[in-house]
């Protein structure tokens, strides 16, 4: 006769639930990073046609050179972040 308690089967169900959620909180992090990272890289190419539009214009570019840059590479070191 076999014994009716099963001591493999001991935490499995529990673990597995576990990784479960642990691996969806991964894939909506990876997903939060993605984003950030996209948003920053529009931000950094929105950054440099605004440059090339006030450069050839003779305005002052600096101002929204160094804001727009530094707010497009801190959106995507937070994508970044969030994903590593």
């Amino acid at each position: 006769m076999e014994p009716i308690y099963n001591s493999d089967q001991d935490l499995r169900p529990e673990e597995s639930s576990a990784e479960a959620i642990s691996k969806e909180k991964q894939e909506v992090q990876f997903k939060r990073g993605l984003l950030w990272m996209g948003a920053g890289a529009i931000t950094l190419v929105l950054s440099f046609v605004i440059n090339f539009i006030c450069f050839q214009c003779g305005v002052d570019f600096h101002l929204p050179m160094y804001v727009l840059t530094s707010l497009g590479a801190l959106e995507l070191l937070k994508g970044m972040m969030s994903i590593f």
